[in-house]
């Protein structure tokens, strides 16, 4: 398979994780999203499956997608022999948006995907102290958390803009979700600690006096004992995405698996935690 960016084309018995927030134009850069080559893809600010299926844009399997309006919610593609639904039962609506996706096929794993609208957001479930929504989620969905789990996408944060409140702090989520086991697939490849200057951003903004604001805040956290089986954790360059940045833009972030050492793994939790 070509690609017609930075992104290396997956190799053959690899399982494949992308996060890219494409915008609400989704079936404009709907071959871009099929040749990356991905078996599941989180998706923010994405317009809806009518739209694709309407622009006859139909090479996935499924999506699960969550939002008020078809041009712009949280989308969650599979491609190939994954499949995802999104959990309604178990969706809190409460958090606007984050979404309890079940992933089926070779691997099959729970994920949360993640749109972190934050104090944007316009329906919030209120706590005391107030805070974030990502932090609001380790405990709407501890049960979920507690499984072999994904969590990822758009946080819109980054240690950098540490705030000093644990409510709304990015060290503070890491951590809690480091307790629970785990690990930003991205830092875990790269050896590089959260905030690091030399992090690659995922997140551009238009130049103010100008500057182009660049901040890495897209992630992909896997449990820690996924480790021996990752492979490659790819960030796009910029200047491959896109030409100028008129309006936010992100980047993909992707994360390569043996597929085979995966199910092994995930099959062996799965027996560990019948034998309770």
């Amino acid at each position: 398979m070509a690609i017609t960016s930075d992104i290396e084309a997956k190799s053959a018995g690899q399982y494949r994780i992308v996060i890219w927030t494409v915008g609400a134009a989704i079936e404009r850069r709907y071959r871009t999203i099929v040749e990356l080559g991905a078996d599941v893809l989180v998706t923010a600010r994405s317009g809806n499956e009518v739209r694709l299926l309407k622009a006859n844009k139909s090479e996935h399997n499924s999506m699960a997608w969550v939002g008020r309006h078809a041009q712009r919610g949280l989308g969650v593609l599979s491609f190939d022999s994954t499949y995802v639904k999104l959990e309604a039962g178990k969706w809190d609506q409460r958090l606007e948006w984050i979404a309890p996706v079940a992933v089926n096929g070779p691997v099959p794993h729970n994920l949360i995907a993640v749109w972190a609208l934050n104090e944007k957001a316009q329906v919030k479930f209120k706590t005391n102290p107030p805070a974030s929504q990502p932090i609001q989620m380790l405990r709407l969905y501890r049960t979920l958390l507690e499984t072999p789990v994904v969590v990822g996408g758009d946080f819109n944060n980054n240690p950098v803009f540490h705030r000093n409140d644990p409510s709304w702090d990015m060290l503070e989520l890491i951590a809690r979700l480091d307790a629970l086991g785990l690990v930003s697939a991205y830092h875990a490849f790269s050896g590089l600690e959260h905030g690091d200057p030399r992090e690659q951003p995922t997140r551009f903004r238009p130049e103010i006096a100008g500057i182009l604001e660049r901040h890495h805040t897209d992630y992909c956290f896997i449990p820690e004992v996924w480790l021996p089986a990752l492979r490659n954790v790819q960030v796009g360059a910029p200047d491959a995405w896109f030409q100028s940045v008129r309006a936010e833009e992100h980047v993909p972030v992707v994360v390569d698996f043996d597929q085979h050492v995966l199910a092994d793994i995930v099959f062996a939790q799965k027996r560990k935690r019948q034998r309770g």
